[in-house]
Order: structure tokens, then sequence, then C-alpha cells
């Protein structure tokens, strides 16, 4: 099973630096992909911010938006309950995390032992150190 924080996710939608490794590893595992609930308002925010921002055009955005929506539908989604927060403030303390990361560790840890993939330094060196596998 991968997890994947938004850093990843919206690289499947964006064309970006390390999108099509992303893509390959996702390939591989995409029966079994999960991620947490405030990932979607995340990966909707990033693709309307690059079509203000002209990074993509209207019609790349409809076809993105819809893409991932048809892929969400399809994904294992942590909801954010008081269990799945419950180690927050641990995770935020030993290692200095924002509230959304620490959010999507907390879902990572939740569900088991996940491969993480993220792009983001502190939340990947995080994960490590709580003990999951990292990908890719």
């Amino acid at each position: 099973m991968l997890y994947l924080d938004t850093s990843a996710l919206a690289k499947l939608y964006l064309e970006e630096p390390d999108s099509r490794l992303v893509s390959k590893t996702v390939g591989v595992n995409s029966s079994w992909l999960a991620t947490s609930r405030v990932t979607y308002a995340e990966v909707l925010s990033v693709l309307v911010r690059c079509l203000r921002a002209s990074r993509i055009s209207p019609a790349a955005y409809r076809l993105q938006k819809r893409a991932f929506l048809e892929d969400w539908a399809e994904m294992i989604v942590v909801e954010l309950t008081s269990d799945v927060l419950s180690n927050a403030s641990g995770l935020i303390e030993r290692h200095g995390l924002r509230g959304l990361d620490a959010i999507h560790l907390c879902s990572a840890l939740w569900i088991g032992q996940p491969s993480f993939v993220c792009f983001d330094d502190r939340l990947r060196s995080a994960a490590s150190a709580e003990g999951l596998p990292l990908a890719p």
C-alpha cells in the first residue's frame, strides 16, 4: 500500500519535477493508494492556483480535475477522527511538523505501515523516523 501526501498526489495531475517517478510508483501500486481526507481540498486548491497562475490552461484544469475526482473515488481515504489524530501532538513535538503534515503522518500511521510518498523533506524525515518505509 502507498500513502500519498498532497505533494506527491498533486504530481499525478501536474507536470512537475518527479511527476514521472510518482506516476511509475503509483502504477505499480494503483489498487492500494491511500491518503487523508484533507488531500481532497489541498489537491483541488493546487489545481486552481495553477490555473489562476496560467501554469495550466482551462482545458487542462478541467481534464486534470476530472482525473483527480475519478482517482479519488478509488482511493482509500483516511477520515479525520479523534483516533486517527490521537498521535498528532507527539508527532508535532518530536518532529516540528506543520499541522497538515502531522495530519498526513497520523493518517499513514493509523493504517499501518504503508510506503510513504511525499516530497517535503521534514515530513519525509519524520515518516522515516516513525518507521514508515519511504517511496520512491
